[in-house]
């Protein structure tokens, strides 16, 4: 299943990816982040995201910040790292215009 997220960087505007995909980054992250960090992202990185899903600004500014300190750590594999940016730039953008970050 595919999952479009919203303000994401193709010609379109969003981050397309499989749910499978989804959870795989989710698995890479939760290896590398706190489990106060992880519990604040699982339920859209663990593989149950139910679309549609909207995501307010404010919750995608903090799901941003954790993104991106997920992928500053050398842990997580190179791949994983640019993922979880391209994730987190999408969050980003989205709060920037103060609009709400949709999964569908």
């Amino acid at each position: 299943m595919g999952i479009n997220v919203s303000h994401g960087s193709d010609l379109y505007g969003q981050e397309r990816r499989s749910a499978a995909t989804i959870h795989n980054l989710g698995k890479h992250l939760c290896n590398v982040l706190s489990s106060g960090e992880w519990t604040a992202i699982r339920h859209l990185f663990d593989g149950s995201v139910r679309t549609p899903l909207s995501v307010v600004p404010d919750e995608a500014r903090v799901i941003a910040a954790i993104l991106r300190r997920g992928a500053a750590e050398w842990r997580i594999p190179r791949d994983w790292e640019k993922e979880a940016s391209l994730f987190a730039d999408a969050a980003d953008r989205a709060a920037d215009a103060n609009e709400p970050w949709t999964w569908s």
